[in-house]
């Protein structure tokens, strides 16, 4: 009976730490003091939520894999960025799962694949937008707030 038990709680806490990975990543900032980041990935819900604890330049993003959206949120602004995802460029989520555990492990990463994001406050405004195809996590974030459609630069 007592096996029977242990088995059981092993197998209800053993899943439940697989679909859901938490990151605290603490750099020095430019300035001279700390940048704190808190990376959560779901796997089960194929989501990565990053956010950015940096006084008026906090943010939150959200990379919705299932949808296949990201967007940010600057908490010093009303105003949210949604950008379809390009798979060529953005890492999977288990991939950016391995950078970040990586960057945490050795504490200095390089990576050359960064990439630039542009936006028009005025021409990319969005007005309407089907928050079924973005998913409910970008809903909760960006809803009640400006939007702005987002484009990556070659």
């Amino acid at each position: 009976m007592k096996v029977l038990v242990v088995f059981l709680v092993l197998a209800i806490f053993g899943t439940q730490s697989h679909g859901y990975e938490v990151y605290n990543i603490i750099s020095p900032s430019k300035n001279g003091g700390n940048l704190q980041e808190t990376v959560t990935i779901d796997n089960q819900k194929n989501i990565a939520i990053i956010n950015i604890h940096s006084g008026s330049c906090s943010s939150t993003t959200i990379f919705d894999y299932k949808h296949g959206y990201i967007a940010s949120r600057l908490l010093s602004r009303r105003a949210c960025y949604i950008l379809k995802m390009d798979h060529k460029a953005i890492p999977a989520l288990d991939k950016l799962e391995r950078y970040i555990y990586e960057k945490q492990a050795m504490k200095n990463m390089y990576s050359d694949k960064y990439f630039w994001v542009k936006y028009s406050p005025l021409q990319s405004l969005i007005m309407d937008i089907d928050w079924f195809l973005v998913g409910s996590p970008i809903r909760h974030l960006c809803s009640h707030i400006p939007l702005y459609k987002g484009e990556v630069v070659e």
